[in-house]
């Protein structure tokens, strides 16, 4: 980013002033008390001049505030952020003082983001860049706008503090949480990846595709031994298979109004989108090929991508979408993903249903089985766990809990409806909707079922 020049300049009143005129007041009125009292002279006259010589200096201090340098601040920040995540933020100070001066800092952060560090107090050095940061943590996807910084310095005798602005405007990008993805590829070059929940059963022999030989080790069964190769190297050799590839994975987001709810300070939508993201890289790591589609406030269609490198379009794609106040049609969007989509495909909704929302599921769901395997994600408020483990002490907590046996039922019971139309069904909390996906994607790939 390139320096600004800074500008608008504004006066305000520094403690120093109001303490002087106070100071300066109190002589005047001391001096024209003691001319009275032993009739030295004129005290009105005295006690006029101390004021208007305090004036003189503030007014000197004034015009010489006009003379002061402008200070030209620089911004370094990651172009790109993930919603929920501390990033860090530094700012270079550029003067022309030639003597130390202590100088307040504001940037400007609009307020659907945290901060930490901020404002800041340091004192600029004469010959020297100075540099500074804080930290930032986006509340919101979707663009976010850090405008020109506020600086606020003291005048040469302190009896002002003058503020102006300077620098220039910062577009940065907030994302859903890119970070579970550098997270997931650093366990996975490790097959660590059970450390944050996501587990992959090995299957030996038993996959789809044929991926290379190997020695035997001990647990292979018969049916891997290739005994040509075996015969031809003269000791025990086996067939590794991995999963098949080139299939295609369609993610159906809900962006209705009750993935407005918030657990924490990240609402359902959020959540969702970060298990959608979290899910797309694995699957384009796979070798399949993902799309994305929303529907309820916003509709949105991504077309198949293929290849890790391709997680950039769906990031793009997905950063700024919002969930809105409009109910989410199922059916309708099944229709439209049946045109969309052709190819036989694994059809990933993620939604917060209720179940007076079943009958309306179920019609999209057997519009979508006719060529597609489905998985609906159902996310289920936190709050219901809780109360549901709550002891109950006395009537009213007795009524609470019996009122969540209820809701918790009718949804077990729009799960086994669910099921038996033919559905993989999830029905989790946003906060272990990520894993819980990733690892029903991956059993239904070692499952050979899609």
């Amino acid at each position: 980013m390139k320096p600004h020049h800074w500008s608008r300049r504004r006066w305000i009143p520094g403690k120093r002033l109001y303490g002087g005129l106070l100071l300066l007041a109190l002589a005047a009125f001391a001096l024209a008390f003691v001319n009275s009292y032993f009739a030295l002279g004129n005290s009105l006259e005295s006690g006029g001049a101390i004021l208007l010589a305090g004036l003189i200096v503030v007014g000197v201090d004034y015009m010489m505030s006009r003379q002061l340098p402008g200070i030209d601040v620089e911004r370094e920040v990651a172009g790109n952020l993930a919603v929920d995540k501390w990033a860090s933020v530094a700012l270079q100070l550029r003067h022309q003082f030639n003597r130390p001066v202590r100088v307040q800092v504001f940037d400007g952060v609009p307020a659907k983001a945290e901060l930490q560090n901020l404002p800041l107090s340091l004192e600029l050095l004469p010959g020297r860049t100075s540099q500074v940061s804080y930290n930032l943590r986006p509340l919101e996807r979707g663009p976010l706008a850090i405008e020109a910084a506020y600086l606020q310095i003291p005048s040469p005798l302190g009896f002002w503090q003058v503020q102006y602005r300077s620098g220039t405007t910062s577009q940065v990008k907030v994302y859903p949480d890119f970070m579970a993805i550098a997270a997931y590829t650093i366990l996975a070059t490790d097959n660590h990846t059970s450390q944050i929940g996501i587990k992959r059963k090995p299957r030996r022999g038993t996959g789809l595709e044929f991926q290379q030989l190997r020695e035997y080790r001990l647990g292979d069964s018969l049916r891997q031994l290739d005994w040509k190769a075996t015969s031809r190297r003269q000791k025990l050799i086996s067939r590794e298979y991995q999963d098949e590839r080139d299939q295609q994975i369609v993610l159906l987001v809900d962006s209705g109004r009750r993935m407005r709810a918030k657990d924490d300070e990240l609402s359902h939508f959020d959540h969702s989108l970060n298990a959608m993201l979290l899910v797309s890289f694995i699957a384009l790591r796979q070798g399949d090929s993902v799309s994305v589609m929303s529907f309820g406030e916003v509709s949105r269609w991504i077309p198949p991508q293929k290849g890790v490198e391709r997680i950039k379009n769906l990031l793009n794609g997905m950063y700024d979408l919002q969930a809105g106040q409009c109910a989410p049609d199922y059916t309708a969007a099944a229709e439209k993903l049946a045109l969309l989509q052709q190819k036989r495909s694994l059809v990933i909704l993620v939604t917060n249903s209720r179940d007076e929302d079943v009958n309306e599921l179920l019609l999209a769901v057997n519009l979508l089985k006719k060529r597609h395997l489905v998985m609906i994600a159902n996310i289920r408020e936190e709050i219901l766990d809780q109360l549901e483990q709550r002891p109950v002490t006395n009537l009213d907590e007795a009524i609470s809990y019996a009122g969540v046996q209820q809701y918790l039922s009718s949804r077990h019971d729009v799960q086994k409806k669910l099921t038996a139309a033919g559905v993989y069904t999830l029905d989790c909390t946003a906060k272990e909707l990520a894993v819980r996906v990733a690892n029903s994607y991956l059993e239904i790939k070692g499952a050979g079922v899609l």
